[in-house]
This record gives C-alpha cells, sequence and structure tokens, in this order.
C-alpha cells in the first residue's frame, strides 16, 4: 500500500505482495541453482544466505506491513526450509568427504540420517511452536520416515522396523486421545501414526512403504513368518483407520490427507514379493469386517449407541451417524480393491469387473450422503480409481481382449474417469473432492496421449523417443494447471488451488522421477518405484524414456517453472499452504532438471545462461520490492 496524503490505496498493496511472491520464487530458484554450481564450501554460503533472508522476511515489520503477513510467512518460510532441505545432504557430503583416509572409521549410518534430517526437523519444530500448521504436518511425516531410514540403513530386521513402527503408532495413539480436537499435537500424532502404522504392513505414503517393504539393506528384506505378517496387517491397517476416523471426528483436514493418502496407496511391498500362508486371506477379511461392522451400526441401535461412545471418546462431545457408518463401509469396500484384490492372485477380468462394481456402488452412496461423510467416501473413490485401473484390467491386460484392448483401455477409461469426475464433484463441491478428481484425470489423459503417440511395434526394442515422454508426463498437467489458473479467475479460487496443488505436487515428483530414471544410477531408478503412487503421468516409465539430451526436457522444466510462479501467486489472495508446498517441491526438482540437461545439451555455457536468468531475476524483483515504499502511518 502507498498512500497520497491521509488515503490509502490497496491495489499496490496487491501489488508488493505479488512481487515478493515472485521474488521468493526466483530467489528460491537461484539458490538451487548456485547450490548445484559451486564447490562444496562455498555452498554454506549460499544456503546461510537463503535461510537468513527468509527470516529476514519473517521478522520484518516493513515488508508484513506492506505485502501482508500471510504472505511475508509464506515466503520466508519456503525460503528458510529450502535451505534447512539443501543443508542435510551438504552435512552429510562434508562429513563424508574428510574420510579419504582408507583407516578412517566409515561414517555410522545413524550419523547419516541424523544429519540429513536434523535441519529440516529444527526448524519444523520451530515452526509449529509458532502454531504453523503446516509444519506441524511436517513434523509429523519427518519423525516416522527418520525412524524409518535409520533401522533400515543399520540393516535392522524387518521384525524390529514393524515392532517400532507399531509401537510409535500406539504412542501416537495415546498423544493424540489426550490432545484436543484443535491442538496441534493432535495434527502430529494423526499425521507420524498414520504414516507409522501403514509402513509396518509395507504400503502407505512414499517412501516408507516400499523401503518398508522391499527394503534395501540385507537386514530389512528377511520375510515376517506368515502368522507375524497376519498379526502385522491386523494391526497396522486397523492402527491406520483409527486415526483416520479421529481425523474426520476433529474435522481436521491436514491430518486426515495424509491418512487417505496413506490408506489408499496399494500394498508394493506385497505386490512386488507375493505373500503366502493365509496373509492374502486376511487382508481381504480386514475390510470384509469393517464393513459388516459398520453395517451392523447402521441397522442396530445398540452397535450404533456404541460407535456414539467411540465417537465421543476419541471426539469429546462429538457422536456418530448412519451416514457416517456408510462412508466408512464405503471406505472400506474401496480399500478392499486398493488392498486385496492385487494379492488374491484371480485374473485381471475379475479384478476389474470387482473393482468397477464396488467403486459404482460407492460412489452411488457418496452422492446420496450429505455433508463430510460423502465427500470423504467420494475422495476415496475417485483416488481409488486412479491407483487400481479397473478399465486396464479389463482390456488392456485382459488375456482374452483383442488387438484393439489398447484403444479401448485409453478411450473407455478417460470416458469412465471424466464421468465420475463430474458425479462426484457436482454432489459434492469441496476442494478435495476437486483434488481427488485432479489426480484422476491427469493420470487417465497422460495414458490417452501415451495411446496416441505410441509407435508401431512398441516394446521392449522400440523405446518411445523425442517429445512424447515428456509430453505424456506434463501436458496433462499442464492443462490441469490452466484449469486451476481458470477457476481461481472465475471466482472458485480454493477449488483452483485445490487443483494446483496436485498439478505441483505430482510435477514435482515427475520431476524427480526424470532425475532418477534418466539421469540416474540403475539403483536410483529401482529405489524410485515407490513414487509411482505420486506420479500418475508416468505411464509406462516415460519418465525413464526422455533423453539425457532432449531439450523437450529443458523446456518441459521451463513451463514447470512458469507454472510454479503463477501457481505462487494465487496466494497472495488466499494463502494456501498445500499450494506453497507445492511450489517448493516443484520448483526445486524442475530446477535441478533444467541445469542438468542445460549441461548435457550445450555444456556449463548454457548452465550458467539458465542460472543467470534465475538470479538476475531474483535481484530485479528484491530490487522492486525495496525501492517501494511502505505504508504511511495513521495519526492517532
Amino acid at each position: 500500500m502507498v498512500g497520497k496524503g491521509n488515503t490509502a490505496v490497496q491495489v499496490p498493496g496487491t501489488l508488493v505482495s505479488r512481487l515478493l511472491v515472485v521474488t521468493g520464487v526466483l530467489l528460491g530458484a537461484a539458490c538451487v541453482s548456485v547450490f548445484v554450481a559451486v564447490p562444496p564450501v562455498p555452498r554454506y554460503l549460499v544456503l546461510a544466505v537463503a535461510i537468513a533472508i527468509g527470516f529476514g522476511v519473517l521478522r520484518s515489520e516493513r515488508i508484513t506491513a506492506t505485502a501482508g503477513a500471510e504472505v511475508a510467512r509464506g515466503v520466508g518460510t519456503s525460503l528458510v526450509l529450502l535451505g534447512a532441505y539443501l543443508l542435510g545432504p551438504l552435512l552429510v557430503s562434508s562429513a563424508r568427504s574428510e574420510q579419504f583416509d582408507p583407516g578412517a572409521t566409515r561414517l555410522s549410518p545413524v550419523v547419516v540420517v541424523a544429519l540429513t534430517f536434523l535441519p529440516v526437523l529444527a526448524f519444523l519444530l520451530n515452526f509449529a511452536a509458532q502454531g504453523m500448521r503446516a509444519a506441524v504436518v511436517g513434523v509429523g511425516i519427518v519423525v516416522p520416515t527418520a525412524i524409518v531410514t535409520a533401522m533400515v540403513a543399520t540393516e535392522a530386521s524387518r521384525l524390529a522396523v514393524v515392532l517400532t513402527m507399531l509401537g510409535l503408532a500406539l504412542l501416537a495413539v495415546g498423544v493424540v486421545v489426550r490432545s484436543g480436537p484443535g491442538s496441534p499435537w493432535s495434527t502430529v500424532g494423526i499425521t507420524a501414526g498414520a504414516l507409522a502404522a501403514t509402513a509396518a504392513v509395507g504400503t502407505g505414503l512414499m517412501p516408507l512403504g516400499l523401503i518398508t517393504g522391499s527394503g534395501f539393506g540385507r537386514g530389512a528384506t528377511r520375510h515376517l513368518p506368515p502368522g507375524v505378517l497376519i498379526v502385522t496387517l491386523v494391526a497396522g491397517l486397523g492402527l491406520a483407520a483409527l486415526f483416520g476416523v479421529i481425523a474426520i471426528l476433529r474435522r481436521d483436514a491436514a491430518g486426515g490427507l495424509v491418512v487417505g493418502c496413506a490408506i489408499a496407496v496399494p500394498p508394493l511391498a506385497l505386490l512386488i514379493r507375493p505373500p503366502s500362508g493365509g496373509v492374502q486371506l486376511a487382508l481381504a477379511l480386514i475390510p470384509a469386517a469393517v464393513v459388516v461392522l459398520a453395517v451392523l451400526g447402521i441397522l442396530l441401535g445398540p452397535a450404533l449407541a456404541a460407535a456414539s461412545r467411540l465417537a465421543g471418546w476419541l471426539r469429546p462431545g462429538g457422536g456418530t451417524t448412519p451416514g457416517a457408518l456408510a462412508a466408512v463401509a464405503g471406505t472400506a469396500a474401496v480399500s478392499f480393491t486398493t488392498h486385496a484384490l492385487p494379492v488374491l492372485g484371480w485374473s485381471y477380468w475379475v479384478q476389474g469387473s470387482v473393482t468397477l462394481v464396488v467403486c459404482a456402488g460407492a460412489a452411488v452412496l457418496a452422492i446420496r450422503l450429505p455433508g463430510v461423510p460423502g465427500a470423504v467416501l467420494a475422495g476415496v473413490v475417485l483416488v481409488g480409481l486412479a491407483l487400481t485401473k479397473p478399465v486396464s484390467q479389463l482390456f488392456l491386460l485382459n488375456e482374452r481382449s483383442g488387438v484393439s484392448s489398447l484403444s479401448l483401455a485409453a478411450g473407455v477409461g478417460l470416458v469412465v474417469a471424466a464421468g465420475a469426475a463430474w458425479a462426484l464433484v457436482r454432489a459434492h463441491q469441496r476442494p478435495g473432492v476437486v483434488a481427488a478428481a485432479t489426480y484422476l484425470l491427469v493420470g487417465q489423459v497422460a495414458f490417452a496421449l501415451w495411446w496416441a503417440h505410441m509407435p508401431a511395434g512398441f516394446g521392449p526394442g522400440v523405446p518411445i523417443t523425442g517429445a512424447t515422454p515428456v509430453l505424456v508426463l506434463l501436458a496433462p498437467l499442464v492443462l490441469a494447471g490452466v484449469i486451476g489458473l481458470g477457476l481461481g479467475q472465475r471466482g472458485a479460487l480454493a477449488h483452483g488451488q485445490a487443483v494446483l496443488a496436485v498439478t505441483l505436487g505430482v510435477a514435482g515428483f515427475s520431476m524427480l522421477a526424470t532425475l532418477g530414471g534418466t539421469f540416474g544410477r540403475s539403483e536410483s531408478r529401482d529405489a524410485l518405484r515407490g513414487l509411482a503412487p505420486l506420479t500418475p503421468t508416468d505411464t509406462w516409465g516415460a519418465s525413464g524414456m526422455i533423453g539425457d539430451e532432449s531439450p523437450w526436457a529443458l523446456w518441459g522444466a521451463v513451463v514447470v517453472l512458469l507454472l510454479v510462479v503463477v501457481a505462487a501467486l494465487t496466494t497472495v489472495h488466499r494463502p494456501n499452504a498445500a499450494v506453497t508446498a507445492g511450489v517448493v517441491l516443484a520448483g526445486v526438482f524442475a530446477v535441478q532438471v533444467a541445469l542438468v540437461t542445460a549441461s548435457k545439451i550445450g555444456g556449463t555455457a548454457l548452465a550458467d545462461v539458465v542460472m543467470g536468468f534465475a538470479i538476475a531475476g531474483t535481484a530485479l524483483g528484491a530490487a522492486t520490492v525495496v525501492a517501494i515504499r511502505s505504508p504511511p502511518r495513521r495519526q492517532p
């Protein structure tokens, strides 16, 4: 805001907010660019400058008064956490560089993990203590991730990992129950507990599911006895479901989002190494038992009263309704298609048919249920369709299909996805449902593009080259980003930001998959298999088909960076932690892809040009913000 006389004008304040956001994005890009280019020792100075600027933005009354408190907080915390994220690997690299002596003691895996996660965790705890909800969720994610990574790095046995994760989940239950519904500790407990519980069974948000299930290191890969594995599945999935119920009862959107993603992700570890000895039956009986209990609660008065008492214990003063129990039953039925069906060994034709029937019934139920229960179930159905791909199971993977199976899978799949998204979003016009619909549609559009550009005779000896892999990977995301921005311009900013948050998240993980699939070593490519649920547009491994000297990869990274800047500007009018996190995630990895590709194409000269643009843009934006005067103080 600037003023003429005693009259204050609001528009320049918005202009400063936009300039601050753009400057923050460019400064982050410049930080990553310089960090990659300079030797190890000067990198500390680069990160110190980034962190110092972040705290300077947070504590500057002038910037807060001119640009707005929420904008200043978002830009400042993003810069600080970016510096902390890069500081961890730098500390590990410096510690290892001092051990060139063959007789020196090898750096302990626990020390490596501590150095990697400690900077981020320290700053997250600092921001969480100040009441930042996004930082609270970050703490809940980092803690179980660090514990699992340390145990796997030290080659702990699979049983030790399972017992530790279940113990952490039980501890989180105690924290949640003793915390009030609005307490930050409640969100920390829900987030950390759900991740720990699902990591114990080899599913959930990556990388925990893949690490604990298939494992890296000799100790982590040992199989559990069938009886122990069944108990682990029952306990882990049961605790995860409990955290989901608590999140719904307490209206904890942040914790509920993490729990929903953790529960929805298929058990990749069990798919890689199919279980035996009754484990498949246990996986099928768990959701079936939940469905039966929920139906009994709907039909029998005493059962409903007992469920209400349990709900009141989990959320003081709360209760439950038949509609909420119906949503629980529908969610359990959909989880049967994502967890149990893939490991039962049934034919793809049967799997696809059962999944379509279950999802259709759950969708009808979600449309008929009003309020939060219906919206939750709608989101679960959309995510379940995206993860299971029942139409592809019917046509593409079905041995009875003919030569037109691929075109049927692409065409019919797109129609089914669009129909489900339209019906459920129309019934529940909530940002969470819109986000789930976006996740489903970008994946299906990517599959249709892959089919349209697939060369004749595609197979192991006929890879897809040129612009096609980048087009498949990023074109659906660009389209979704444009739609999200359009929704914001039409007055539906919350829904537009839901689309943008999903778009940026998928774009960030897709850029990470490109770094590992195109430029990484073979072991990094194997590790990135765990990103599959987070990269729905990476159809048939498109990220690994991009040439390391492809100019299309460079242009694709530039387009992602432009989308990052435009999406960040939407937080000026409506602060959104999910969009801010997506901006950081997509920005960091898109800059790395741009720099690596530029150096492959034109050597260091082209990489320097890319880095120069980022630094020059940062300097221009910073100078513009500094040049604008703060608003005049009103006279008392």
